[in-house]
């Protein structure tokens, strides 16, 4: 379960495995495995404030987690997720496929930013998840086989500040849909930590990129800061500043603050 992360997947997959072939200090070492092999598959740095796995009622909470920014963006962070808990089947647990009754993913938020050269963030994290995907095959562990059906997995409470520095760093902030996927891997016989994180990653980020896209935001993508500032000063007249003023206010304007 190296390589694929963007902060859910992964997580989830690496708290059962763990239960499954680890009995002493998992707390620690479930921690350590999500910020080191987190860090490899996203290539920013993954963090996480802490983690508590009880087998004896097969739960587990792991609560500040954060996915750091690639490089070239103004935040820290791109994700930071609350609070993952999750509930798992006892007696399924040293069978294949493992099954998770339910994942709770509690207030998440995400920081999409479009930098002066016209990049966003989302995507720089995608292309880095997919080159981690490609690396990783045919690194065969017991964890890459390890097979589980997730019954529910919810993603609550979630926001999104936008960030567009054409528009001098305005920050406005969107509220993200809810997501619930169910039988995830059911349909397979189990699915892979791989695959589970890579559902999990295209519909984080698809529900990030749509919303954000609601808002006009698309139309700053791939051109740089004075690209669009031109473009303004063409279209509303008057100076690059008053420019970026009027459409950060529009922006403003679409987004009901």
């Amino acid at each position: 379960m190296k390589k694929v992360l963007i902060g859910l997947g992964v997580v989830v997959l690496l708290v059962v495995a763990g239960m499954v072939y680890l009995w002493s200090n998992l707390d620690s070492i479930v921690k350590e495995a999500i910020q080191t092999y987190g860090s490899q598959a996203t290539q920013t740095a993954v963090h996480v404030a802490s983690v508590k796995i009880d087998l004896g009622q097969g739960r587990a909470q792991i609560a500040g987690l954060t996915v750091g920014n690639p490089k070239g963006f103004s935040a820290p962070n791109i994700f930071k997720l609350g609070k993952i808990s999750t509930k798992i089947d006892l007696s399924t647990l040293k069978e294949t496929p493992v099954v998770i009754d339910e994942i709770i993913v509690s207030a998440p938020s995400v920081f999409y930013e479009i930098n002066k050269s016209g990049d966003s963030n989302a995507d720089v994290i995608k292309k880095n998840l997919a080159s981690g995907s490609k690396a990783s095959s045919g690194e065969g562990s017991k964890s890459d086989q390890f097979k589980m059906i997730i019954r529910k997995l919810v993603v609550e409470g979630s926001t999104a500040q936008v960030r567009i520095a054409a528009l001098k760093g305005r920050e406005q902030s969107v509220t993200l849909p809810r997501i619930v996927m169910t039988d995830v891997g059911k349909k397979s016989g189990g699915a892979t930590a791989a695959e589970v994180a890579t559902q999990l990653s295209k519909k984080l980020l698809g529900n990030v990129q749509s919303s954000v896209a609601a808002i006009g935001v698309d139309k700053y993508l791939g051109k740089s800061a004075d690209e669009v500032k031109k473009q303004l000063q063409g279209a509303m007249g008057g100076s690059s500043d008053g420019a970026a003023k009027k459409a950060g206010d529009a922006l403003k304007g679409l987004l009901g603050n």
